[in-house]
């Protein structure tokens, strides 16, 4: 989410009508693709009823369920900087404002789940008490309050900036060009979040890993070690999105390339992390694995 109105010119100017078609079109399948593949571990979840009582699955669902509203926003945003018309600035607002608070929670709801396997490893006889369903649905609550708050601070900054003749306009659908300057508050924002998430990251497979080496029997202790590494390593490719902007100024020395590095930065960026997100978890957790085959093919 980290393109400029320019980019919608240069994309018009270099882009041909079937280079258009085959980006948007590769953009909606892959769309489609993880819209089916999550919306068949939303319905595992909502089918079998023992998922809904332990807090992992409940932290879990809100990461599938959020990329799934990333994705359809981002989808829905890449297609629209094709299209031949403007959009009103309220209806940006909300896409915009949707799609920053989508990516920015995504880390944080990866620390959470970091944090129920440090509390179910070591601490095991406070994991019931502790980690509880009510308690998880509060935190991914929590979440999205503090993913949104950035967002809402730069929307009263350029409601006071702006004129009302600009809120009452039509413009290219982009993070700057309806924030304008003051989009660095949602900056300082990702890089709150990012820091209290490796943090905690760290902390909870430290002593993850201790906890094992003192272990007797290290089988659930090295799954949760495993766990951890996962959540670290799916941070990391969402962390790879921040480097957009130094990709956009890279590729400015070659210009005739623009359009085909953005649209694979877009598909590194903002899909990919969401492609892999069911697969490593989905498949990888038993709990889901064996009735994923009847979601799928229902």
């Amino acid at each position: 989410m980290q393109n400029t109105s320019s980019n919608t010119t240069q994309r018009q100017k270099l882009d041909t009508f079937e280079e258009v078609l085959t980006k948007n079109l590769t953009v909606v399948l892959c769309g489609l693709f993880i819209f089916y593949f999550n919306g068949a571990l939303v319905r595992v979840y909502f089918s079998v009823p023992s998922l809904r009582q332990e807090a992992r699955y409940v932290l879990y669902v809100h990461l599938v369920l959020n990329d799934m509203l990333l994705v359809k926003t981002s989808v829905l945003l890449h297609v629209l900087t094709y299209a031949p018309g403007l959009i009103s600035v309220p209806l940006c607002y909300i896409l915009v404002i949707t799609a920053t608070a989508s990516f920015q929670i995504t880390p944080v709801i990866l620390a959470g789940m970091a944090v129920e396997r440090f509390v179910a490893v070591c601490l095991p006889l406070h994991h019931g008490r502790l980690c509880t369903t009510s308690r998880a649905q509060v935190f991914n609550a929590a979440t999205w309050c503090a993913g949104i708050t950035p967002s809402l601070a730069s929307l009263i900054l350029s409601l006071k900036q702006r004129p009302l003749q600009f809120h009452t306009s039509d413009i290219l659908c982009y993070n700057s060009s309806v924030f304008g300057p003051v989009y660095q508050v949602i900056t300082a924002g990702n890089g709150i979040f990012m820091a209290v998430v490796w943090v905690t990251l760290f902390y909870t497979y430290v002593h993850v890993l201790w906890t094992a080496r003192a272990a007797s029997s290290k089988g659930q202790h090295q799954k949760a070690q495993h766990t951890i590494l996962l959540h670290a390593a799916q941070l990391l490719l969402y962390m790879v999105a921040y480097l957009g902007p130094v990709i956009d100024s890279l590729i400015t020395v070659f210009p005739l390339w623009r359009t085909k590095v953005l649209f694979g930065q877009f598909l590194v960026l903002n899909l990919l992390p969401r492609v892999l997100s069911p697969l490593i978890y989905g498949l990888r957790d038993q709990a889901f694995r064996k009735h994923m085959k009847g979601a799928l093919l229902c």
